[in-house]
């Protein structure tokens, strides 16, 4: 669901990019084994992040802080409001301005959208239609965000109510994500000087 920041550690490679993106879109040893090497080079890279992420502490503390509420979607705010927080810092991590990395990486999945898996297909049109990367930076587009996923899910769920919450904790998911953000920075320095 945090596709910003899974766009942002991607690097600049556009076939490691579509590989990261797809990578939660696609199931099955035999599809990813079928997929050209530099793409499936970016399917690990996403999955060695989830993992990476799913383990952190400070990751931990933010879905821990929603688990009573959100249940076992809390991770799944977390990944969003993680994108909020990226958009947030900016400036610290990343050296492209926001919106150019943003329209490049638009750009380069319409490109690349009779190539992309159905999955992706059908995600990849509704991202560029409302422009989710433009709704992660306020309130009221996380609100929009929310209320989509919402929409998407087969079970009761508190997400429709996750701003209250990011309000309530804002500088508690701030600090988590900042402790975060430096780790999986150089964790994906780590992992793809040696691994890809």
């Amino acid at each position: 669901m945090n596709y910003l920041f899974h766009l942002v550690l991607s690097g600049d490679n556009p076939d490691i990019i579509i590989g990261n993106y797809i990578a939660d879109h696609i199931r099955g040893t035999k599809i990813v084994s079928e997929l050209p090497n530099p793409v499936l080079k970016g399917v690990l890279l996403h999955r060695a992040i989830d993992a990476y992420s799913d383990m952190h502490p400070a990751v931990r503390h933010s879905v821990n802080l929603l688990k009573p509420s959100h249940a076992k979607y809390a991770s799944v705010a977390v990944d969003i409001l993680y994108d909020h927080f990226l958009i947030k810092n900016w400036k610290q991590f990343v050296k492209v301005p926001l919106v150019r990395k943003i329209n490049s990486f638009y750009s380069l999945v319409a490109d690349r959208m009779e190539t992309l898996p159905p999955k992706s297909q059908k995600v990849s049109r509704k991202l560029l239609q409302d422009n989710w990367f433009g709704l992660y930076e306020t309130f009221d587009g996380l609100n929009e965000v929310f209320v989509g996923v919402t929409k998407r899910t087969h079970f009761d769920n508190a997400l429709p109510e996750t701003v209250e919450y990011l309000v309530k904790y804002y500088n508690e998911f701030d600090s988590d994500f900042l402790v975060f953000a430096r780790d999986i920075f150089s964790f994906v320095s780590l992992h793809t000087k040696y691994r890809l």
